[in-house]
């Protein structure tokens, strides 16, 4: 079984396309002179499940690298973007960066707390100022900018 561990990755990258696809054609492709909103997202999710074949033909467990203790920080930087994308829609962004900001200083980059804290609120500050002030994009109000009820 160790052996064909490298097949998980492009079999993964199937099992996405194709679930992506039938959600996209969910949406709606109309045709090409009218193209639908989910013509975009089945077309890249087609091109996403060849590419996933085609690693499960041609692929060479030669280029693969062994699994590390690297391996388990990027997979610890993954699970903490999943939780980052689960904090934003509950609490909104600027907690939910300020915290990811802080756990990437503290874990990843080993920065000690009186570091991590203020740069953690000051980048969380600044990326809000970027996105929602300079670029308009609208990020739920959250926790800090929630309409006051009553």
């Amino acid at each position: 079984m160790s052996k064909q561990l490298y097949r998980l990755g492009p079999l993964l990258l199937v099992v996405i396309g194709v679930a992506a696809a039938l959600a996209a054609r969910g949406l709606g492709l109309g045709e090409l002179s009218t193209p639908g909103p989910g013509l975009w997202p089945f077309m890249v999710s087609i091109l996403l499940t060849v590419t996933g074949v085609v690693l499960l033909v041609i692929d060479d467990p030669a280029d693969y690298e062994p699994w590390t203790r690297g391996t388990l920080g990027i997979a610890l930087g993954l699970v903490s973007l999943g939780a980052f994308i689960l904090l934003f829609q509950a609490i909104g962004f600027l907690v939910s960066a300020m915290l990811m900001l802080l756990f990437w200083l503290r874990i990843f980059a080993r920065e000690p707390w009186r570091w991590a804290v203020p740069l953690a609120v000051i980048g969380a500050l600044v990326f809000h100022l970027l996105f929602v002030e300079a670029l308009a994009v609208p990020f739920p109000d959250g926790i800090v900018f929630a309409p006051a009820r009553g």
